[in-house]
């Protein structure tokens, strides 16, 4: 017993980024006080996943809401699954006001690190603090943790999103470093034949045990991850609430704490569109509350009008799925900026939604970011072109994604 409680605080030391007030003026790290002192009052406690599908899974997300409720079996604790495979913070930005913030949470677990990828640039950081500056707007100001998954090489770069923490205070947990940590145990299970031949695992790999495949953990991985959030989750039981937070000027920039939803009825369509309605049975348009649209043939167009600095589609990759040519404006794009990341100041380019080597899905497409604010025209037309692996010219639309708007 007193190993594993010595290996549950190294855990927290080495996982656990609670620094005080750093020499580049950065705030304290906030507690979950406030959280914790509803739970022990027996109030209702609403505690969101907001990730890609390492929290849509059935592992730590599942593995964690239960210790809430074990813990604190008078309080009402109430669960806000928000996650969607293959999906990054540039989806999530757009996603939060409906799908987070409507749903009232106390406490938000963002885990976007491993679809947000690397190098770090200003991107990734623009658009996981326009998460942050949207929860901490809403009414009910939440408290937030980031979460970093790894994959199995265990070497994942945490670049992008520990800046954005370190500017707002908000309580990391790194998740890889308790999975270097258990290769030293004993006990890891040992690959059967069948797994040795199988392609989808690498071996040589050190972090293969605690993996389903190259990024998504088995039961094992989840209970470690479980067991790592649980010890962080442990230490804040008795913490001294945070006051409620107060924005400071922005890391990046504030381009993505507008960012939002636009049902496809506002666009202006024309050629064989097929207007979808509601459907939360079909699991490929139950995220598209207000309907969707889908384009027929090559050839179908639209329009839709938008005030904004960002402009994307959330849209579905599905198996007759076509490509598409979007214009903004005039078309011709700004001078780019490689520091910056992502799209900034693009105004053409071309998206293919066939499913290639993957399945049908939700996805999304960011055309754009770091236009002029005002007004601006997004025109859409479907290609003749396909992909070999898909076999139709569909463009399924669920919203148009629109920030930067004042």
């Amino acid at each position: 017993m007193r190993r594993n409680q010595l290996l549950a605080g190294m855990l927290i030391a080495c996982c656990i980024c609670a620094p005080a007030l750093s020499a580049d003026n950065n705030p304290p790290t906030r507690t979950l006080g406030r959280v914790f002192d509803k739970l022990k009052r027996g109030e209702e406690v609403a505690i969101c996943y907001f990730g890609g599908s390492i929290t849509e899974a059935a592992g730590y997300r599942v593995k964690t809401l239960r210790w809430f409720t074990e813990a604190f079996p008078k309080a009402k604790v109430r669960e806000i699954n928000s996650a969607i495979g293959g999906t990054g913070s540039d989806l999530g930005v757009f996603r939060c006001a409906t799908e987070v913030i409507a749903r009232k949470p106390d406490l938000v677990f963002v885990e976007f690190n491993i679809n947000d990828g690397s190098p770090t640039n200003d991107f990734r950081k623009a658009t996981m603090e326009g998460i942050v500056r949207q929860l901490w707007t809403s009414p009910t100001q939440p408290e937030i943790v980031f979460l970093y998954t790894t994959s199995r090489d265990l070497n994942c770069p945490r670049g992008s999103h520990p800046a954005v923490a370190r500017h707002y205070g908000i309580p990391e947990i790194d998740l890889q470093p308790p999975l270097i940590e258990a290769l030293k145990r004993p006990d890891l299970p040992q690959p059967t034949d069948e797994k040795l031949r199988d392609p989808k695992f690498d071996w040589k790999a050190p972090g293969q045990v605690f993996m389903s495949d190259s990024v998504h953990p088995n039961d094992l991985g989840h209970k470690i991850y479980a067991d790592t959030i649980v010890a962080y989750l442990k230490t804040q039981i008795d913490a001294a609430p945070s006051p409620a937070p107060v924005l400071p000027p922005p890391l990046v920039t504030d381009e993505f704490a507008t960012g939002h939803l636009v049902p496809p009825g506002a666009a202006k369509l024309s050629g064989d569109w097929e207007v979808l309605q509601p459907d939360d049975k079909n699991w490929l348009l139950s995220r598209y509350k207000d309907g969707a649209i889908n384009a027929r043939r090559a050839g179908d167009s639209l329009v839709f009008e938008f005030e904004g600095t960002a402009i994307g589609l959330f849209e579905n990759v599905q198996s007759d799925g076509g490509k598409y040519e979007w214009t903004i404006d005039d078309g011709v794009n700004s001078q780019g900026d490689p520091n910056f990341g992502g799209p900034k100041g693009q105004k053409h380019g071309i998206v293919d939604t066939a499913p290639g080597p993957y399945f049908p899905r939700n996805h999304y497409a960011i055309f754009s970011c770091g236009l002029a604010p005002g007004k601006h025209s997004l025109k859409i037309r479907v290609l003749e072109e396909r992909d070999k692996t898909s076999s139709g010219n569909r463009l399924l639309i669920g919203y148009f994604m629109v920030s930067g708007s004042k």
